[in-house]
């Protein structure tokens, strides 16, 4: 158990849809098959988005698929993004031009088309994953630059799979850039896992070291996680270098003696978090979100827009509807509350509901 690097956890739980549209664009190229499909995965921070990402690169190499993974801050300028996709930085242009299946760029191109080329030269040797992480941050020329040169390769049976990676601000930036098709791409939500794929985040890796962990003390854990990976990551850390590590059987009673050290990590990321909205003049309604949620896992947006605006006609006694858009909007893309597409469009789930509950008291008690 590695918490918070990205690494693939023990057992990958609860992302079998997102591992069976990776293999399957991998599976296509390795039997080369042309791809004419992205993978698009957002979520809010924790929720194991870079570990897919390794994941995924892990699976392509197996297939001897070349890989070219990258966060975006590694390429914020599209110099950097050739240097990077480049097989060498010192490559130079040698070639006079090129030909992918028909999809040809002429020697006098080179300045504009220089990624486009370099592409080209790159999928004449073997397929390629293309994985971007925080893409959310993306500069807008940069990604304008990916996503075009994707559209165009892929009109042209190349065998090149792109798979971006971004917070709950991705689509946004995404829609910045104006290169739609990515809204064609599989579209990828990576929530908290669900009770089942939770256990099985914690029981799975300590079965396979012939350990277990009692009902008492997973349901424990899980409920203590609330189906978050990077909880449940840390969770499986404290309990496996606990004391009595070395035990066959993890108790309740481990699961309490490691409580308070989980809960204070816990709290020191939520101090984060309070400090961020703070910063960012959100805490006022983000408090006001988390006391319409109450129990609630997830709300229509209407209802979060009357709970804002209601707090705005208290604070000031007028409406601001421009506001409450705004601040629902930076509030979806810190992934304090998340919109995750598909048939749920317009309704928002928790990103950490104890989150919620720590902001509030924080607010109320100041």
């Amino acid at each position: 158990f590695v918490p918070g690097f990205g690494k693939v956890p023990p057992h990958l739980a609860g992302r079998e849809g997102h591992q069976r549209a990776g293999l399957a664009c991998l599976d296509s190229m390795h039997k080369g098959k042309p791809l004419h499909e992205s993978l698009v995965m957002w979520g809010p921070r924790g929720n194991g988005k870079t570990a897919m990402l390794a994941w995924i690169e892990s699976a392509a190499r197996a297939r001897g698929i070349q890989v070219v993974a990258h966060s975006a801050a590694e390429i914020e300028t599209p110099e950097k993004l050739i240097a990077r996709v480049s097989e060498s930085a010192k490559w130079t242009d040698r070639i006079g031009g090129f030909s992918w299946k028909g999809f040809q760029r002429r020697a006098r191109d080179r300045e504009a088309d220089s990624f486009d080329r370099i592409l080209a030269r790159r999928l004449r040797k073997a397929p390629l994953a293309l994985l971007i992480d925080e893409a959310h941050t993306l500069d807008l020329s940069v990604g304008r630059t990916i996503l075009s040169a994707v559209q165009r390769f892929a009109t042209s049976d190349a065998q090149l799979l792109t798979v971006l990676a971004g917070t709950p601000g991705l689509p946004d930036r995404l829609g910045e850039m104006q290169v739609t098709f990515w809204e064609r791409s599989q579209i990828l939500p990576c929530d908290r896992l669900d009770e089942r794929s939770a256990s099985n985040a914690i029981r799975i890796p300590f079965e396979s070291a012939g350990r277990t962990i009692t009902g008492d003390a997973l349901a424990q854990v899980v409920s203590a996680s609330h189906g978050y990976p990077f909880f449940l990551q840390l969770w499986g850390k404290l309990l496996w270098e606990s004391e009595g590590a070395a035990a066959k059987h993890v108790r309740s009673s481990d699961v309490d003696r490691v409580r308070t050290e989980f809960e204070a990590l816990r709290n020191q990321l939520y101090g984060l978090r309070f400090r961020e909205l703070r910063r960012l003049n959100l805490l006022l309604e983000a408090a006001a979100i988390a006391e319409a949620y109450g129990e609630a896992q997830e709300l229509p947006g209407s209802e979060i827009e009357r709970a804002l605006e209601a707090k705005l006609i208290k604070q000031s006694g007028s409406q601001d509807e421009h506001s409450v858009s705004a601040a629902i909007g930076r509030l979806a893309a810190l992934g304090y509350i998340w919109d995750p597409g598909g048939e749920r469009t317009g309704s928002y789930v928790r990103g950490i509901p104890s989150l919620m509950d720590f902001v509030l008291q924080r607010v109320q008690g100041s």
